[in-house]
Parts: C-alpha cells; sequence; structure tokens
C-alpha cells in the first residue's frame, strides 16, 4: 500500500486548523501561550513551515521571556528593532509576516533602557491585521505628526492593554492614556492598569467608544466612574457587557451612571470591595448578569446584595474572623442562586477541605474550583468576547 503524506492527507486548510488549536489556546492568558510546539512544526517540513510561521506572528510578545521563569528586568534585551527588521515591508516575506500579527505585547524591558517611541509607531503602522495591543506608556509618547499618521493609518484595533511602567508621575501617564485610546475609535475591549494614580481625570474630549469590556486596575484611584462614563458613547452600537472594577472606591454607587445605561446588558461585573450601606441601587440595575467576581470573601450582607441571575461567582482570599463559620455561611447561601453552575475561591487556605461547601456544591450541580493561587482566564464571558473581537 502506498502511504500519503500527512500534509496531503489532511489538507491545508485542516493542518492550519491544527496548528492553530497548537498555538491559540483555550484559555487567553498570555502565560498560556507555549511557542515551542509550533518552533518545531515550522521545521518538520516545507508544507508545515509556512504555516507555522504565519501563527508564531500570529502573537508577539516582547520581550520573549516576560511570562517565563526566570525573568529579569536588568538582563533582558529589547527585541523591538529585531522585530521590525522581520516585518521590513520591503520584502515579500517581511509584509506577509506583519499582515499575520494579530496580537502585540510590548513591555519596557529595563529600567536602563530607553523605550523607543518612534520605532513602535513604525511597527503600528506596518501591521494592518493588528487587533490587539498590550503596552507600556512609556512607548506611547507620540508627538502630534507621528499620532496623526496613526490615527489615519495605524491599525483598527479592537482590544487595548494600557500598563503603566516608568512614567515620571501619574499625570503624564495619564495624558498618554487619553493620547493613546484616541487613536483608535474602533476599540471594543479596554483594559488600564496603573498603581500611581490618585484620579483618573475623564476624557476631553470623549471619545465615545462602543465597548463591550471595560477593566480598571487602577488601585489608588477613588473615583472611575466620571473616566469611564466620559470613555462610552451615550448612543452606543454596541452595549457595555463586562465591567472590571478592581479600584480604591470600590461602592458601585461610583458607578451609578453607568449602571444606569449598561446595567440591563451587562453580562460580567467584577468589584473589588463593596459597602453594603450604598450598594444595593446600584446592583438593582444588573437584572442580567452572568458572573460576579469580588475580590475578598463575601460576608453576609455581600451575599444577599449579589444578583440571583448568574451563573458563575468568583471570590478571592480568606475571609475575616471565624474561617469555617464564613464558608458555611457561603455554603448556605448557595441555595438561593438558582441558576449558579460555577463557583471559583482563589486565593484559598490550604489545605482547601470544606466538606460544608463541597457537599453543598455537588447537590446543586455547582463546579466548585479552590485554588491557593488566582485563577487566570475564569470569566467565560470575557474569554467569548475576546475570541468574537479579536481572533481573525
Amino acid at each position: 500500500m502506498t502511504s500519503i503524506p500527512i500534509h496531503l492527507a489532511l489538507g491545508p486548510d485542516l493542518l492550519l486548523e491544527i496548528l492553530d488549536c497548537l498555538f491559540v489556546p483555550i484559555q487567553w492568558h498570555q502565560q498560556s501561550c507555549d511557542l515551542s510546539v509550533l518552533a518545531a512544526c515550522s521545521t518538520v517540513c516545507k508544507a508545515w513551515s509556512s504555516h507555522a510561521q504565519r501563527l508564531l506572528f500570529r502573537r508577539v510578545i516582547l520581550p520573549n521571556n516576560l511570562y517565563r521563569e526566570p525573568y529579569g528586568r536588568g538582563n533582558t534585551r529589547d527585541l523591538l528593532p529585531s522585530f521590525l527588521a522581520a516585518i521590513d515591508p520591503d520584502t515579500e516575506r517581511g509584509r506577509w509576516l506583519a499582515e499575520s500579527v494579530v496580537s502585540l505585547t510590548l513591555r519596557h524591558t529595563g529600567r536602563a533602557l530607553t523605550a523607543n517611541s518612534t520605532g513602535f509607531a513604525t511597527a503600528l503602522l506596518r501591521m494592518p491585521n493588528l487587533r490587539h495591543l498590550d503596552v507600556t506608556t512609556i512607548f506611547c509618547t507620540f508627538d502630534p505628526e507621528t499620532a496623526a499618521r496613526l490615527r489615519e493609518s495605524g491599525p483598527r484595533l479592537t482590544s487595548l492593554s494600557i500598563l503603566q511602567d516608568f512614567a515620571p508621575t501619574g499625570g503624564q501617564h495619564t495624558r498618554t492614556m487619553h493620547q493613546l485610546v484616541a487613536l483608535f475609535p474602533s476599540l471594543r475591549l479596554l483594559e488600564v492598569t496603573s498603581n500611581f494614580n490618585s484620579s483618573l481625570a475623564p476624557f476631553d474630549p470623549p471619545p465615545n467608544l462602543s465597548l463591550v469590556g471595560a477593566k480598571f486596575n487602577t488601585t489608588l484611584a477613588a473615583d472611575i466612574g466620571p473616566c469611564l462614563t466620559s470613555l462610552l458613547n451615550p448612543e452606543p452600537d454596541a452595549r457595555l457587557q463586562v465591567l472590571w472594577h478592581k479600584s480604591k472606591g470600590g461602592h458601585p454607587s461610583v458607578l451609578n451612571g453607568v449602571l444606569r445605561t449598561h446595567g440591563l446588558h451587562l453580562r460580567s461585573l467584577a468589584l473589588k470591595t463593596i459597602d453594603p450601606a450604598d450598594a444595593s441601587a446600584a446592583l438593582t440595575q444588573c437584572g442580567a448578569l452572568e458572573r460576579f467576581e469580588f475580590g475578598r470573601f463575601p460576608d453576609a450582607a455581600t451575599l444577599v446584595l449579589i444578583p440571583r441571575s448568574i451563573t458563575a461567582l468568583a471570590v478571592c482570599g480568606v475571609p475575616e474572623g471565624d474561617l469555617h463559620r464564613a464558608v458555611d455561611g457561603l455554603a448556605d447561601a448557595l441555595p438561593t442562586f438558582p441558576h449558579l453552575k460555577a463557583l471559583t475561591w482563589s486565593s484559598a487556605p490550604q489545605p482547601a477541605i470544606f466538606p460544608g461547601l463541597e457537599w453543598m456544591c455537588r447537590k446543586h450541580g455547582i463546579e466548585l474550583r479552590i485554588s491557593a493561587a488566582e485563577v487566570p482566564d475564569d470569566n467565560v464571558v470575557e474569554m467569548e468576547l475576546r475570541r468574537k473581537y479579536i481572533r481573525i
């Protein structure tokens, strides 16, 4: 019997789909990216090589050891020049690789290095299919001419993650964030991370974005309500579905204006803390919520406030006071959530042996996920939106 080469038996479309599954994991988190399989596939044969190389450039992470241990800022090279050389528009291969890039992560690689904003802008202008950008603000100090070119000819980003790194002042970070967001009116997913701001100034003029996901991890910001309100289009063509609010001011009342407009469409809400005295009116707006995430272990007063429509509940940390009494309180509240299918408890104490909670989850068909560390990519709603708006 004559054997058929595997690349002919599978066909190019099926081969590409298999390699795609190997590289683009079900979990979105960058730490789950393993390029070693694709790198090996690219050397198997000529038929596999082009598919594997295209996928190797689908999600680019610079520096490439960012999520691998050990990672040290001091001894990490600046790989932006090498990346620019690889996507050289003067060569057919360079144009082909540039068109392959869908996601780019660019982090500052050391305190002694100077961030190259000009080189970064050049990279953006070469990647027409870029949809997700994860960048530190130190790379984004564009002059007006460069900003105008990016606004006119840059990629149509749908997802942007902004991280403050070594900006000289919090005000500079805010100005850079405002400029960067304004360059991409096509944004649907926005994440802002900063530990240096006591406040986030509203956008002026408002960019009027139709965001479906907004994440603020701004631990020193007391009130993100005005900033978020200024971001959103009052008459959007897409409603806000994911709101992740982990800031110093955790009172949902500061989000009343946003929740009045988007609460009925909100599917996932994450809060660091709640003041039961003023949270009830705000959370009542979220009648169709599917997932609620709380940055602490909920007490009895908090459990009463959580919308009963949820199918997933995520909590974090060790309860204050009597550990077992608090866990039993959560277990007793589970039957009041008729649609609940998954309970995630991250940063839980070890050993995690709570028979009452485990028994109640089994009785009501709730999947219990207990972990001593943070559980990445546990938000099914956010994953669904990332697949929809980032993958092409």
